[in-house]
């Protein structure tokens, strides 16, 4: 069961295209047919290649600003800080979430830029031209389908509605001054694309080394299916069924979990399984990786692993008490009705008799500390006080996090690797099994055609691999709390097979960057301004000589670290259906009218 990696393709491709959307506006593309380009399968290979480097990131992004969102580094794993999985140290990092994010007034800014489009486009209305095997095109036209689906999904996902270009725009084009296309119509062109790729990509195993398959294209289909059924099912005010997409969705992780090609990697080792599929070397035969990004020392390398420890960048991050409190008790049950449960009063409490996987993702105190300080600026992970307690920020830790709880999925005690600078080799799985098996799950669930075959062949197996109790259809655990919080904050209560499947998802892809997009289309916003979801750990237990509450650390009425007290003295807000959408720039509007603003933007 070979992964697809994709690596440095062609180091030439970066002489011609850049990965900068300006760059490619400017880009005279039409000089490459002047140049008689086209004719060769080199040709579009060429091209082609000149995507991989956008849409494949990896642990490419640094240091970059995410724009629109305004977290630093790649989107694996720090999207995540825009949501209510993880917190920055900054509010300003992440402005969405906490109610912050001011509409941006220059042209092309974010996230309203149409490069991308306009070069995939291009390919697209010229990749016949040349005398090359009609196969050979459909390979590249193909890759290029695919890519186009992935841009136009992004674009889906900040703003809702968008115009659908088909051909390379001129400055002179007419359609530059198109208005929104209706999302009924778009997503149907957005799906058309994406089926496009499914039939022209060769099958898993034909394809040549580092590029794209079959099977990568049915879980991109999957996820954006999912994405649009969910959307329509819960934000009624869209008055489009949802039933298509699920069904969509569904068949199309069935093919992926029937093809047989797939399984979650597992060595029977619960306790440390579902931490280290995160930190291998390659990805070369793992059964469940099914597309991971390669780096080569010397050629293509990254500083993820490094500024994972930085303590004092923008990403010094903690996750919430919100998300560690959806793992379950390992009787399957969740905190609040399982008699396990040991309470909040020490890290150590709350990790006993929890899922195995909320150990393997936020750190107990010491477990995956390095062998030695590396430098001044860098501590064990997890070491804090005495060995036994969280680094917090303000109590003069070297290696603080705002909530206590943090971070170790994608966490490597390697010394070489962290010292590699800009020149890291850890490699980045991108698409996973696992994503496949949630997405059936939840579209059979949705579609009420979910049995106990389906569970234990989706969500069950990704239990087993955590030595977790299987979910079971006819004896469906109940969690009032979770309920509570579904019904007060977002005005709907899901069936418990629903909240148990979101449950898993949650736990399961955290830090992959799923957590805002799901919230977005469960309409589910609202769970950004619970309580538990800027609050960290109980600090009752932790006692810092000289720290002084509320100048040093600062905490909630209950005693829980409240990292955002001062900045957000009166709690996050979220305004439906606003902070569901981007706002269009200011600028776009003036210079084309027929453009409406996304909605609860105003004009």
């Amino acid at each position: 069961m070979k992964a697809t990696n994709i690596s440095i393709l062609l180091l030439t491709v970066l002489l011609i295209f850049s990965c900068d959307d300006d760059f490619m506006e400017r880009y005279p593309l039409d000089s490459i047919a002047d140049q008689n380009f086209w004719q060769t399968e080199s040709d579009l290979k060429l091209y082609a290649n000149s995507f991989y480097g956008i849409y494949i990131e990896g642990f490419d992004n640094a240091l970059g600003v995410r724009d629109p969102f305004g977290f630093k580094g790649s989107a694996i794993p720090y999207g995540d800080l825009h949501s209510d999985n993880a917190l920055p140290q900054d509010v300003s990092t992440v402005r969405m979430v906490n109610g912050l994010y001011v509409q941006p007034s220059a042209a092309g800014s974010g996230g309203w830029n149409w490069g991308n489009v306009r070069a995939l486009n291009y390919f697209l209305v010229n990749y016949q031209r040349g005398n090359v095997a009609q196969d050979i095109k459909n390979i590249y036209a193909g890759e290029v389908y695919f890519f186009k689906t992935m841009e136009y999904f992004n674009k889906v996902r900040l703003f809702g509605e968008v115009p659908w270009y088909s051909k390379p725009l001129e400055t002179n084009s007419k359609e530059l001054y198109d208005p929104r296309t209706p999302r009924a119509a778009l997503m149907d062109s957005l799906l058309s694309t994406i089926n496009k790729a499914v039939d022209l990509l060769p099958q898993k195993g034909k394809e040549a080394s580092g590029r794209l398959n079959k099977d990568l294209a049915l879980l991109l289909k999957a996820r954006v299916c999912l994405y649009e059924g969910t959307f329509r099912k819960y934000h009624k005010d869209l008055n489009l069924s949802g039933q298509k997409f699920l069904q969509e969705a569904a068949d199309a992780s069935d093919k992926l979990i029937k093809s047989g090609s797939y399984a979650v990697w597992t060595t029977g080792d619960t306790q440390n399984d579902y931490h280290n599929l995160f930190i291998q070397n390659n990805y070369r035969t793992n059964s469940e990786v099914m597309l991971w990004k390669e780096y080569s020392s010397g050629v293509l390398g990254h500083a993820f692993l490094r500024y994972f420890l930085w303590s004092q960048g923008e990403n010094v991050v903690g996750f919430s008490k919100s998300f560690v409190e959806e793992y379950l008790c390992s009787d399957g049950l969740p905190i609040s009705t399982s008699k396990l449960y040991m309470g909040d009063d020490s890290l150590q409490s709350e990790f006993k008799n929890r899922d195995p996987r909320l150990s393997q993702t936020v750190s107990p105190p010491g477990r995956y500390a390095l062998d030695k300080t590396i430098t001044g600026s860098f501590v064990a992970r997890g070491k804090g006080y005495n060995g036994l307690m969280p680094a917090i920020r303000g109590t003069g830790e070297e290696y603080p996090s705002p909530t206590g709880y943090w971070p170790v999925k994608y966490w490597k005690n390697d010394q070489t690797e962290i010292n590699a600078f800009q020149n890291g080799i850890m490699p980045c799985p991108v698409f996973r099994f696992a994503e496949a098996l949630l997405i059936n799950a939840e579209a059979n669930a949705e579609l009420g055609t979910a049995t106990q075959a389906v569970l234990d062949a989706t969500v069950n197996k990704l239990r087993k691999r955590a030595g977790m109790p299987d979910l079971v259809m006819n004896n469906l655990p109940a969690d009032p709390a979770l309920d509570d919080k579904y019904a007060k904050f977002c005005g709907y209560t899901p069936s418990a097979l629903i909240r148990e499947i979101r449950r898993e998802r949650r736990v399961e892809l955290v830090m992959e960057n799923f957590r805002w997009d799901d919230l977005v289309r469960w309409r589910a916003g609202k769970l950004l301004t619970t309580p538990q979801a800027t609050r960290g750990i109980k600090f009752k237990q932790y006692q810092y000589p000289g720290v002084v509450i509320n100048r040093d650390i600062f905490l909630d009425s209950e005693g829980y670290l409240a990292p955002y007290k001062v900045s957000l003295p009166n709690g996050r807000t979220f305004q439906e259906p606003k902070q569901y959408y981007f706002p269009i720039p200011i600028e776009e509007l003036v210079i084309n009218k027929n453009l409406s603003q996304s909605p609860g933007w105003g004009n």
